[in-house]
């Protein structure tokens, strides 16, 4: 069975979020998202959303029912605030104080995830890639 997502703002949302530019209608503001729909069938299904989207889609649909409501789309933004809030604050031990070692233990993870291919430095290459990803996101 082909699951399908009525266009929704959520579905616009989802769109956003997984890295999808929203195109502008006359006035400036987002379209109804039917770009989406590939096969012109006036709904946007999950086979016609990219893979950054569909992970999204994946993670916000917390009950798997292939619908995302708005506690779930609260919820997943209440996550990936408290994520940011992590990076922003690395109290690793939870005591409301960042101590050396919890602060490099944090920039070490970091560090590793932008030294892609391990050689234990990060290349411009590697920096720009990045760049680009956060970019993206915006």
């Amino acid at each position: 069975m082909k699951r399908t997502f009525l266009v929704s703002t959520l579905i616009l949302a989802a769109a956003v979020a997984g890295g999808a530019a929203i195109a502008k209608g006359p006035e400036g503001g987002p379209r109804d998202g039917m770009r989406f729909d590939k096969d012109g069938d006036g709904k946007i299904s999950v086979e016609e959303l990219d893979a950054r989207q569909k992970e999204f889609i994946a993670k916000a649909d917390a009950d798997g029912d292939g619908f995302i409501t708005k506690d779930e789309m609260k919820a997943l933004h209440e996550a990936r605030r408290a994520e940011r809030q992590a990076r922003r604050f690395p109290d690793g031990n939870g005591d409301g104080v960042v101590d050396a070692g919890e602060w490099n233990a944090a920039m070490q993870e970091r560090f590793t995830k932008l030294d892609k291919n391990g050689d234990g430095v990060i290349s411009q290459e590697e920096m720009q890639k990045n760049g680009r990803h956060r970019h993206h996101r915006r």
